[in-house]
């Protein structure tokens, strides 16, 4: 039975949409040609929405995708545009809150960001996932929330960043269980090293006011090649964990949990990093590993 990937007539929300190059933007890409009926792109950075709307439109799919500004953090932002959303649309189905910053040197902004967004993707998502219409006769809904590596491994980043995201992990556990009378599924996807526009923003977005990225996606690229070498990405290619993930890979993921094809899954976060984190220690225990001897064939 092929995987049941529809989102048809569905309406929905992806924050940290607004970039030129990350996971964000093809996930709405990819919402959009699972068939999602409207969805908002929401960021600070809002440079880069005409550029997605016509890429969602070079798919071929009729989605309606709206730009939004939108500082995460912000609990009266988030109730105010959900509520723009059912008011127009008269339902809500997805919301895939995905907000990664690195190198947040302020603690509280690093929890409002990446913890308590998520927080109010469950609080106030959730209550608009169940209303009701003739578009929507019954409450349901998929809540997909982004952590990171980093909440499995205390090496990869710093303590604000690595403790939101242990946070996020418990936020999708306990959501799971608080939702489950209301037809509401809460899962996570943890992303390893992507090739994304994190590095670029992070700084930019640190202060919760609008701004747009001038970069290139070749320049952004260009930006993040230090940190992948530094990673040890460069090195050892022959090993399947250190391969980089793409932004659309990490979609994939995001729009499968949203989806019905994911029925079973609920209260689970996704580790997405090609293995990277089970072999934390390389080849220091194990030695090099040999490559399989193909099977003979008499």
């Amino acid at each position: 039975m092929p995987l049941n990937i529809s989102l048809a007539g569905q309406v929905g929300l992806v924050t940290g949409a607004g970039t030129p190059y990350g996971i964000g933007r093809s996930l709405v890409i990819q919402l959009a040609q699972a068939g999602a009926k409207a969805i908002y792109a929401c960021d600070l950075n809002t440079s880069h929405f005409d550029a997605l709307k016509q890429d969602v439109k070079d798919t071929g799919s009729d989605c309606i995708v709206e730009g939004a500004l939108l500082d995460v953090s912000s609990e009266e932002q988030t109730v105010a545009l959900l509520k723009k959303i059912v008011k127009t649309h008269g339902r809500f189905d997805f919301f895939l809150c995905k907000r990664r910053v690195r190198e947040l040197q302020n603690w509280e902004r690093a929890m409002s960001v990446m913890t308590s967004s998520c927080f109010y993707a469950i609080k106030h998502g959730s209550r608009a996932m169940v209303v009701t219409s003739e578009e929507k006769p019954q409450p349901s809904g998929n809540i997909v929330l982004t952590s990171s590596c980093a909440a499995f491994l205390g090496a990869y980043a710093d303590i604000a960043y690595t403790a939101s995201k242990n946070a996020v992990n418990g936020l999708v556990q306990s959501g799971s269980v608080q939702l489950s009378s209301s037809n509401i599924r809460v899962n996570g996807v943890a992303p390893g090293f992507t090739r994304t526009s994190i590095l670029t923003s992070s700084k930019t977005a640190e202060d919760g006011s609008e701004y747009g990225l001038k970069q290139t996606t070749k320049e952004i690229q260009g930006n993040h090649e230090w940190f992948f070498e530094r990673a040890g990405l460069r090195e050892n290619r022959q090993y399947y964990y250190n391969r980089l993930q793409e932004a659309e890979e990490i979609a994939n993921v995001g729009v499968f949990l949203a989806s019905e094809a994911s029925a079973v899954i609920n209260g689970q976060t996704i580790l997405a990093d090609s293995g990277f984190t089970a072999a934390a220690t390389k080849e220091a225990c194990t030695g090099p590993v040999p490559v399989v001897t193909p099977l003979e064939l008499d």
